[in-house]
């Protein structure tokens, strides 16, 4: 995976939760426009033990397939949050989960775009059936906040399997970011 936009590391942390084992994950993404951008993933996984926290920012370090010797996806947040004067910060526990959070500041000339948030949220909540996400979406002082189970008890259990209702939900999240005024930050 390319992570050229922001959206992109939120993809690929999210796909960390799901990793993790947890059953439950948040995700929370705050903007201030024209000023910065965070993001938290917050997971009730396996944790990272903490020996291994430092390691898990080296790019040659991985615990997922010991055929790749190398895991790209935290080591090049913490870059590209820290390229923009932003900041990267991991908590993890044993047994109780792990939350990331990066912040960019949008002004700077090394700021990836912020990328498509709809499409983004839309493929977090369908990424596995058995995590149920939460997700809350601050641009300045409005926002919304939606979790897969919401959709499943509306929309009913196979709402992100059946294309007609998973367009539905793409639809609703893109209304969501146009209330908000958003958008605008698409590649």
């Amino acid at each position: 995976m390319g992570l050229r936009t922001i959206c992109d590391h939120i993809l690929d942390i999210a796909q960390n939760a799901v990793d993790s084992g947890t059953k439950k994950a948040e995700l929370r993404i705050q903007e201030k426009r024209g000023s910065s951008f965070s993001f938290s993933v917050l997971d009730w996984g396996k944790g990272i033990p903490s020996e291994l926290l430092e390691a898990v920012l080296d790019p040659f370090f991985t615990e997922k397939r010991k055929k790749v010797k190398f895991g790209l996806g935290l080591p090049m947040l913490k870059f590209a949050a820290e390229a923009t004067g932003g900041r990267f910060l991991i908590d993890s526990k044993m047994g109780s989960g792990t939350e990331i959070t990066a912040s960019f500041l949008l002004s700077s000339f090394d700021c990836q775009p912020v990328g498509d948030i709809p499409s983004t949220l839309f493929a977090v909540i369908t990424m596995n059936d058995d995590v149920d996400w939460t997700v809350e979406r601050v641009l300045d002082e409005d926002g919304y906040t939606f979790s897969s189970s919401q959709f499943r008890e509306a929309l009913g259990n196979d709402c992100f399997t059946f294309p007609v209702k998973m367009k539905m939900i793409l639809g609703i999240l893109q209304e969501a970011e146009i209330s908000l005024g958003g958008l605008s930050n698409v590649y």
